[in-house]
């Protein structure tokens, strides 16, 4: 993954979720994804007033979670009140969450077999 989220910011969220975390992850959002918390992911970060860089790290946990839950659900197409929560945190807030869009939209990418699950919910987000 391509996204730098800063140390504080996941330790904060570390602790906030009591996740087992080691330090050394590298690829910590989806290494702690959990789609069966994904609404207390949504509701904390909707409720609680967060820095930029906290926002920043729970939303790819976020992402990362939802993309799990597609995955096992194996839906290529899942709208419901998750994703309404999720797309409106994303549209709402674009500018704080390009690199996060663009890794999960596969930019560039035109074969299906290569997207994420998410990446198709992702593309309409980048859609004017």
């Amino acid at each position: 993954m391509n996204i730098i989220l800063r140390k504080e910011a996941i330790e904060y969220i570390n602790k906030i979720f009591s996740f087992q975390y080691m330090g050394i992850e590298q690829d910590w959002e989806l290494e702690m994804a959990n789609s069966s918390r994904i609404n207390e992911f949504i509701s904390f970060y909707v409720n609680t007033e967060l820095s930029v860089d906290r926002k920043r790290a729970l939303m790819a946990l976020i992402l990362a979670s939802y993309d799990d839950l597609l995955n096992e659900i194996n839906l290529d197409t899942y709208i419901g009140k998750i994703w309404s929560e999720i797309k409106h945190i994303l549209e709402s807030e674009k500018n704080i969450f390009g690199d996060l869009i663009t890794y999960w939209s596969c930019e560039g990418e035109i074969n299906p077999d290569n997207y994420f699950k998410l990446t198709p919910f992702i593309r309409k987000i980048l859609k004017p």
